[in-house]
């Protein structure tokens, strides 16, 4: 038995973006646009959106701040905005840390406290303040998830708000800006949505309706992500597809091995989040092969690779390699003198963790992180 809602309202495809007055006309008067330091403004659309709502009669606020992996600190900056303003609606545009800011801002400043106070496992059932998002890139699927993905600087760790009620009421997937991905990101943020794809179809909590959003996306993006990075917008536009089919994958069945290990390699190094997490996933898919073989055997068919001697493990590496992902621990700074400090840090991701198909020993992590060093 598994139960399944999903209240955001996609609209996918060419000129999506335009459609943005009147979808926050519907739902407010008064927005805060939350976007990164830089895209939005290079390639004029701060001046674009301000132009769409405006004359739809909604009034922008603008909050270009969001970083890389953002921190408490900005969002508890951008509540104090968004309550300053009076705002009722939130405007995403950006990649996953835009809308994962703009998601907590969100909460923040409706229901009160700072940021550190709704971190998991406080769960926002509350539903906060409409939000739109409109992603630019092809990877985190945040558009249509229930997380904001945080960073506490003070604890040096990933943390996350989770909840129904952070859902975006409407996701607007326009293909467009992704014309101005550069490679590297297109591969890094692709690769994340493939790490969705598959940790959540091996997840402990995967039900049969995940495992057709995760299969098809796993299937999409190792038929467009090479072509994807080189450039060409129609198979950054089967990505963006492939990003949102693996977020609702992830709504239902979270994230485990790749993500628990894989933050604190982000956190340490700065290594692009999808990076790391496939620094680590080949490295499970023997845990995963152990503890789902049937489901693995119906991955492996889905993607045409059944019969390759070396397996998941194998593809993904090669997938790695032609889109010019880092391959080893090594590559992105990491040596043997690093291990138990991984190891100790994984331990804190318990959330994740507990999703993956069997029950991870400290050794069992231990074996991954060696194993990734290469």
């Amino acid at each position: 038995m598994f139960t399944y809602r999903h209240p955001t309202k996609v609209v996918f495809g060419r000129g999506a973006l335009e459609k943005l007055g009147e979808e926050a006309a519907a739902l407010g008067k008064k927005a805060l646009v939350v976007t990164g330091r830089n895209f939005a403004k290079k390639h004029g659309y701060l001046d674009r959106i301000g132009g769409l709502l405006r004359k739809a009669g909604v009034e922008p606020v603008f909050f270009p701040e969001v970083e890389p992996n953002p921190s408490l600190e900005t969002v508890d900056r951008g509540a104090e905005v968004a309550r300053r303003e009076g705002v009722d609606l939130y405007v995403a545009f950006g990649g996953g840390s835009a809308m994962d800011a703009a998601k907590a801002i969100d909460v923040v400043a409706t229901l009160g406290g700072r940021a550190a106070d709704w971190v998991y496992p406080k769960v926002v059932e509350e539903k906060v303040k409409p939000i739109i998002a409109l992603p630019t890139t092809h990877g985190t699927g945040s558009e249509v998830t229930k997380y904001s993905v945080l960073t506490d600087t003070g604890r040096g760790v990933k943390t996350v708000v989770v909840g129904d009620g952070i859902l975006p009421d409407v996701a607007l997937l326009d293909p467009e800006p992704l014309k101005h991905l550069p490679a590297e990101q297109a591969a890094a943020t692709g690769l994340d949505a493939l790490s969705h794809a598959v940790e959540a179809y091996f997840s402990r909590k995967a039900t049969p309706l995940s495992d057709l959003f995760a299969l098809e996306a796993a299937r999409l993006v190792f038929a467009n992500l090479p072509c994807a990075v080189r450039g060409s917008l129609e198979c950054r536009t089967e990505m963006l597809y492939a990003s949102m089919l693996a977020g609702y994958a992830i709504n239902v069945a979270g994230t485990n091995i790749g993500h628990g290990l894989g933050y604190e390699i982000t956190v340490r190094k700065g290594v692009p989040h999808g990076f790391a997490n496939l620094l680590i996933l080949p490295h499970a898919a023997g845990i995963y092969a152990f503890a789902a073989p049937d489901k693995m055997d119906e991955l492996l068919d889905r993607l045409g690779i059944y019969g390759l001697p070396g397996g998941l493990k194998e593809a993904l590496e090669v997938l790695k390699k032609t889109v010019g992902a880092p391959m080893t621990l090594r590559d992105v700074g990491f040596t043997e003198k690093d291990i138990d400090y991984l190891v100790e840090k994984a331990a804190l991701y318990k959330r994740n963790l507990a999703n993956a198909p069997i029950e991870l020993s400290e050794d069992d992590i231990r074996g991954i992180y060696e194993s990734a060093l290469g």
